[in-house]
């Protein structure tokens, strides 16, 4: 992954890394049409982008996915259950921290 220069060595805060200089590929992004959600979430912790398009594909299937589902369904425990985190991207880091790899565990 490229990583952004600090071309005036003017960074503040040199501890930390520069973000991604190039949004994700679709390829590695999207792997048989499903979101590559570990790399993804890797890539935005460092604040890396993604394209709009990319962005638009994640919202039409969650989009499809939500208007498919009943709205009562019935999981069996265990399960973490996850309250409103308003769209806040280090809080839903900090519930997968807490909560357990989503490919292990179940989330509602």
């Amino acid at each position: 992954m490229d990583l952004l220069e600090d071309p005036k060595g003017d960074r503040q805060v040199n501890k930390i890394p520069t973000p991604p200089h190039k949004p994700l590929s679709q390829e590695l992004l999207f792997i048989d049409e499903k979101p590559n959600w570990k790399l993804l979430k890797d890539h935005l912790f460092k604040e890396g982008r993604i394209t709009k398009n990319q962005i638009m594909k994640i919202v039409e299937m969650c989009n499809y996915y939500l208007k498919n589902e009943g709205n009562v369904i019935y999981v069996d425990d265990p399960l973490t259950v996850v309250g409103d985190i308003h769209g806040q991207y280090y809080d839903l880091m900090k519930v997968l921290q807490m909560g357990g790899d989503p490919d292990q565990g179940k989330y509602v």
